[in-house]
């Protein structure tokens, strides 16, 4: 007999014999499972519970999954949510993926495939999962970049443009790279431009390459980036920057799969998968007229956003271990470990330049420091000072006290402190605080439940200060202890 789980599953099927044979492979699984006939009975379903997965048909006599997928999107869940079809297209997969599918399963399927499918995403998405240290290049453990990561899974598979969006630093080039390594391109080249660092001249020949004695200068032919990315991925970072007359000559590349070096009378068959980055609103630029909105519409078939750091704390510690020893074994340093009290500082700041930033502020760190913890003295004069937003008053540095402080006491209530605050600024919706926090809507409610509930979390931030250093007796002890 398989052993019972609290893992609670929400079946939408509207085929009865199908909903009743996979409700009991799900059970004999040890899944509770709850089964619903269509789109309203499930819609109903998620209104009056929760659960820990979804598992949907993708047509339903009243309805369709990606329906569901948008409802759930609207309401701010984010339960991992398999489609199951016997009708996938690249259309409904793109759909259902923008809206935050995280897998699908294609009808015949084997029971035991879709067990395994459902248990490696809830255990992946399970509170007390203990992440690996290192997710490769993309390092994260919270909700938002484990998505992140499975969508590059499913992106890497479909052979069509990507556009990739997120402020400066947030890794954009790294997804990229990620997506040629995870594709059927991987052996084929990566070739990456930064279509805001060149002149529009420069660019063009960049790009198409020319014949020669196309231009004055042009004294031999140069094959352009298409061209050199033949059989692999073209990465046009920037891509917002691009002038208008490069967007018409980009768009028509695009559509026919042809590319004309400049001076030729031919055009040439490109087999190349672009990949387009920005970190402006393309949209909005399109509306404005400042970049071409049939183009913007031919890049923009899958995207993938890229979070600030500021949006996923819980990402900040791990990805500052990564990055020490990624630079402690680069410049031959013994291993070293941030200081508590510095650690603090870096949670307090908002990291404008994000990821990239703080990659530079580590190396900096591991550079100065001849070993030990690192301390708050190896960071940059003045850090932190500014990074509030304008007209909001400077927060003051996170020292330690005279008098010393109670770490595991302040630590627990600054964590009670930001759930708290998260909770009020979303209007008291749990599932989206969690998402706020980068957390699922368990992991939230499993946090608030060991901090005491709603009512023992503290409003006003958490000064260590506020918390006293317990008293120590002359043995090592706190007052009251035992030592065994």
């Amino acid at each position: 007999m398989p052993l019972a789980t609290t893992q609670r599953i929400l079946l939408v099927e509207d085929e009865p014999g199908l909903r009743e044979v996979l409700t009991l492979a799900l059970e004999g699984a040890g899944f509770c499972c709850e089964a619903a006939a269509g789109l309203e009975e499930g819609l109903r379903a998620l209104r009056e519970a929760t659960y820990d997965g979804v598992l949907s048909d993708l047509k339903l006599k009243d309805g369709s999954g990606i329906e569901l997928l948008t409802w759930m999107k609207e309401q701010g869940l984010d339960t991992p949510v398999v489609i199951m079809t016997a009708y996938a297209t690249t259309e409904t997969t793109v759909q259902a993926l923008n809206q935050g599918a995280v897998d699908f399963i294609t009808k015949p399927f084997k029971h035991e495939e879709l067990i395994a499918t459902l248990k490696g995403l809830l255990t992946a998405a399970g509170p007390e999962t203990v992440p690996p240290p290192d997710l490769g290049e993309l390092v994260g453990v919270g909700h938002v970049m484990r998505k992140i990561n499975a969508l590059i899974g499913k992106v890497s598979r479909a052979d069509t443009t990507v556009l990739i969006t997120g402020e400066s630093g947030t890794g954009k080039e790294v997804v990229a790279r990620l997506i040629h390594r995870h594709s059927d391109r991987s052996k084929g080249p990566f070739v990456a431009v930064n279509c805001g660092a060149l002149p529009e001249a420069l660019l063009e020949s960049e790009l198409f390459g020319f014949e020669k004695g196309a231009f004055t200068g042009a004294t031999a032919m140069k094959r352009g980036l298409f061209e050199e990315a033949g059989g692999g991925i073209l990465f046009l970072d920037e891509i917002g920057e691009m002038p208008l007359a490069l967007q018409v000559k980009l768009l028509r590349v695009l559509q026919e799969h042809k590319v004309r070096r400049l001076g030729a009378t031919e055009e040439r068959p490109m087999d190349v998968r672009v990949i387009a980055a920005t970190n402006r609103d393309l949209r909005a630029r399109a509306e404005s007229g400042a970049f071409r909105e049939d183009l913007y519409y031919r890049i923009n078939i899958l995207q993938i956003e890229m979070p600030p750091l500021r949006e996923r704390p819980e990402d900040l510690p791990v990805l500052a271990e990564h990055f020490i020893r990624r630079f402690c074994h680069k410049l031959g340093k013994p291993p070293m470990q941030l200081h508590p009290e510095t650690m603090a500082q870096l949670l307090s700041y908002r990291f404008p330049g994000n990821v990239r930033e703080l990659e530079n502020l580590m190396e900096r760190c591991v550079a100065l420091n001849p070993g030990g913890p690192i301390t708050r003295d190896l960071l940059p004069d003045g850090f932190g000072q500014g990074s509030a937003p304008e007209g909001a008053p400077l927060p003051a540095p996170l020292g330690i006290p005279p008098e010393g402080f109670d770490l595991e006491a302040w630590i627990q209530a600054l964590k009670g402190h930001f759930l708290r605050k998260a909770l009020d600024e979303v209007g008291g919706v749990k599932t989206k605080a969690g998402k706020r926090l980068g957390m699922s809507f368990r992991a939230y409610r499993y946090w608030l439940a060991e901090l005491g509930g709603l009512e023992a979390l503290q409003a006003d931030f958490p000064w260590p200060s506020d918390f006293p250093a317990p008293a120590v007796d002359e043995s090592g002890g706190t007052e009251g202890s035992k030592e065994a």
